[in-house]
C-alpha cells in the first residue's frame, strides 16, 4: 500500500514543477493555477497612419542621425540611424537603430516575405555592431506596448553600453559549463533546426510562448547567418499566431507584442551568441521582479506545442 505522504508528493508533482535555468539562473514553476490568474488587457498602440508624423519615415539626406549602413534582400530596404537614447549616448555607450524604409506592417505581422524582412534587419544590426568591434552590443527588437516599443515603424536597436551588464557577463560564463549546452539543446526541447542553429523551448522562459535560438557550438556574430535566423524567427511567429488563434493581418495595429534579444559573446570571446524570443503580452505582470515565472507547460510539452503548430505561414 502506498503511504499517504507518497500520494501527496505525487499530487504536488502533478500540480507544480520547479526548474532552474542553467544560463539565466531563473526559477520556473509550472502550474495551471498560476496561468489561470486574470491578466491585464494589453492596449496596443496602433501604427500611425500618417507617415508625416513618423520620425523614421524618409529622413532627409542631411539628417545628422543617418549612418552609412544599409541592406536590401529584395523585400524592402533597411538603413542605420543613430538614436538619441539618454542612458546610452556619449561616454556611456551608443544606441543605434536598424530602420525599415517601409512604414508597415510591423515585424510581428505574418507576411509572405517575413523571413527576408527579419534577415535584412539583421544585416543592418550586424553592420552596426561591427562598427565597434571592441565593444559588446545587444541586438534587440521590440514590437508593442508590453515589449516597450514607443514607435511601431518596423525597426530594431543595437545597444552598445560602455561595459556589458553584469548579468550578461555571468550568463556568458555559464555557457563554458559543458552541461549547460547539453541541457539547453536536449532533443525533447528542440522545436526546429536549420544547419547548426536550433529553435528550442527554454528550461525557464519568462512566459508560455517564449523560445530561444541557440547554435550548436560557441561562435561570434561573424558566424551568424541572417537568412537562417530570419527563417527560424518566422517559424516561431507562425507558432505564436496559431496558438493564440490570431489570423495573419497587415492591419496597422501589431497583432502580438514581441521582443527579441540577441546576445553576442563577450569582447574577450567568452560565451557564444544566443537569442531570446519573447511574447511579452503573455508574461506575468511585473515579471522582471518575479522570482517565479508564470508558464503552463514544462519545457518538453512547451516544445511539442510549437512543433504541432506547423512550420509554415
Amino acid at each position: 500500500m502506498t503511504p499517504p505522504a507518497a500520494h501527496a508528493g505525487a499530487a504536488a508533482d502533478r500540480a507544480a514543477r520547479a526548474t532552474v535555468c542553467p544560463v539565466t539562473g531563473r526559477v520556473g514553476l509550472w502550474t495551471r493555477t498560476r496561468e489561470a490568474r486574470p491578466r491585464p488587457r494589453i492596449e496596443r498602440q496602433p501604427l500611425p497612419a500618417d507617415r508625416e508624423g513618423c520620425p523614421f519615415c524618409d529622413p532627409a539626406d542631411d539628417d545628422v542621425r543617418l549612418l552609412p549602413v544599409a541592406a536590401d534582400r529584395g523585400a524592402g530596404r533597411w538603413f542605420g540611424l543613430h538614436n538619441i537614447y539618454p542612458p546610452l549616448d556619449g561616454p556611456t555607450g551608443r544606441a543605434d537603430l536598424a530602420v525599415a524604409t517601409a512604414h508597415s506592417p510591423t515585424l510581428a505581422h505574418l507576411q509572405p516575405d517575413l523571413a527576408t524582412v527579419w534577415a535584412t534587419m539583421l544585416d543592418v544590426q550586424l553592420e552596426l555592431a561591427a562598427r565597434f568591434p571592441t565593444r559588446w552590443s545587444l541586438l534587440t527588437t521590440a514590437v508593442g506596448v508590453s515589449a516597450g516599443a514607443s514607435q511601431h515603424h518596423p525597426h530594431g536597436q543595437v545597444l552598445t553600453p560602455a561595459t556589458p551588464p553584469p548579468v550578461t557577463i555571468e550568463q556568458q560564463r555559464r555557457w563554458a559549463d559543458r552541461q549547460t549546452a547539453t541541457s539547453v539543446l536536449a532533443e525533447p526541447l528542440v522545436v526546429a533546426s536549420l544547419s547548426d542553429v536550433h529553435l528550442v523551448a527554454p528550461l525557464v522562459p519568462l512566459g508560455p510562448l517564449d523560445l530561444w535560438l541557440v547554435p550548436a557550438g560557441p561562435g561570434g556574430l561573424d558566424t551568424l547567418d541572417p537568412e537562417q535566423l530570419g527563417t527560424l524567427v518566422t517559424r516561431w511567429l507562425v507558432g505564436v499566431h496559431r496558438q493564440l488563434g490570431r489570423t495573419p493581418s497587415r492591419s496597422a495595429a501589431a497583432p502580438v507584442d514581441i521582443k527579441t534579444l540577441l546576445y553576442p559573446p563577450l569582447p574577450d570571446g567568452t560565451g557564444r551568441w544566443w537569442a531570446e524570443l519573447q511574447v511579452t503580452e503573455r508574461h506575468a505582470p511585473q515579471v522582471a521582479a518575479a522570482p517565479l515565472v508564470d508558464v503552463v507547460d514544462p519545457p518538453e510539452r512547451h516544445a511539442e506545442r510549437f512543433r504541432s503548430a506547423g512550420p509554415s505561414a
